[in-house]
């Protein structure tokens, strides 16, 4: 695997334009948290150095395409950075509504890629779950079906029977 040099301070701070308008405070919408409240720098450092140099480099240039946008979804000469909230979330909802799948698809990925710190930050994952409900109280619910259990639980004999 080919490991690409860190990120330059232009894709750092276009990353974190980017993910502050897609994951807001509270302050801008309904998330409890904003991503500019986790640790995006280790994040990204960690997620380039791990996935394969293809994906890294697309990341890289979704970062880059986005600073950009302003200029192509709004007539602006000026970088996502460096234009106020509602600007920002006026170019991503832009760029989100292009008619060209690839463009359109970088703001899904962004929201992929922000999703996984996102939802993996410790004081997120239990307000995920039934909103707000802690997560051990989720598990024992009769409602959701534990298919590892589940699993788990099967004998060889009923394994077997199920099979044929």
């Amino acid at each position: 695997m080919i490991a690409l040099i860190a990120l330059t301070a232009f894709e750092r701070r276009a990353a974190h334009a980017a993910f502050e308008t897609v994951f807001p405070g509270p302050d801008r919408g309904s998330l409890p948290y904003g991503i500019a409240d986790m640790n995006l720098d280790e994040f990204l450092d960690d997620t380039l150095a791990s996935v394969p140099f293809e994906s890294a480099l697309g990341l890289r240039l979704a970062f880059v395409f986005l600073a950009l946008a302003p200029l192509f979804f709004i007539g602006r000469f000026a970088t996502l950075m460096s234009l106020g909230a509602e600007d920002r979330e006026r170019v991503v909802e832009r760029v989100y509504a292009s008619a060209v799948y690839p463009i359109r698809s970088t703001v899904v990925m962004l929201k992929a890629i922000g999703a996984l710190l996102y939802c993996g930050d410790a004081r997120v994952r239990p307000l995920i779950v039934r909103g707000g409900a802690p997560v051990a109280a989720v598990r024992e619910s009769a409602a959701l079906v534990p298919l590892r259990v589940r699993a788990k639980a099967l004998t060889a004999g009923e394994e077997a029977s199920r099979v044929a």
